[in-house]
């Protein structure tokens, strides 16, 4: 059977490849600033997720940027990603990223309280679910919602000192085996990823 999704894939591919080289950096969230973090879950969901149902303490690191890496203040997406060492499948890191946005829509974060994931997940009992997160004192409230209904806290994000994390790759497609990204969002974020990443080695 023919791939639908060759000529877009490649289409993909060549752009970001190419946005990558130009820039010398990430097409997307070139530049950011990484902290410590501990992600503190409330124990209290009912999601079919060991993460997002069990109480307890979970320590890592989170990166802030900017979606295209503009100059403040002018309007961008903001951008969060979450690493969290030995959560994912065989022990990998498992990586959550949420923008500010409207569910499946971006948008200035001065316009969107609650930022929110584009790539929904499913849960090891079958269920869809958006992850988000709403920017508090300190850190972030961490969210959940089905894919048409309302935010529900299931944690919290402490942000600790800054260091170093320019190094850092996210591959937020990996999931855990109760918390796996949907199929088609995982083939095309990790088409972006892989083309992004494959333009920056070219750099050397």
């Amino acid at each position: 059977m023919t791939d639908l999704l060759t000529l877009p894939r490649a289409a993909l591919a060549t752009a970001l490849g190419v946005g990558t080289a130009v820039r010398g950096a990430r097409v997307f969230h070139p530049r950011g600033a990484t902290h410590r973090a501990a992600l503190l879950v409330d124990g209290d969901g009912g999601w079919g997720a060991r993460l997002l149902d069990e109480a307890g303490v979970h320590e890592g690191v989170v990166r802030l940027s900017r979606g295209v890496g503009l100059p403040r203040p002018l309007p961008d997406v903001e951008g969060l990603a979450l690493r969290l060492p030995g959560e994912a499948l065989g022990g990998a890191p498992l990586d959550l990223l949420v923008n500010s946005a409207w569910r499946y829509v971006f948008a200035p974060s001065v316009l969107s309280p609650v930022w929110s994931a584009v790539l929904p997940h499913r849960t090891g009992t079958g269920r869809r679910v958006l992850l988000g997160a709403r920017p508090v004192a300190g850190g972030f409230r961490m969210l959940a919602a089905p894919l048409l209904g309302a935010w529900q806290p299931w944690g919290r994000l402490e942000l600790g000192e800054q260091v170093e994390g320019e190094h850092l790759r996210f591959a937020p497609t990996v999931g855990a085996e109760d918390l796996q990204p949907t199929e088609l969002f995982r083939a095309l974020r990790s088409w972006s990823y892989e083309a992004s990443q494959a333009g920056r080695a070219q750099l050397g």
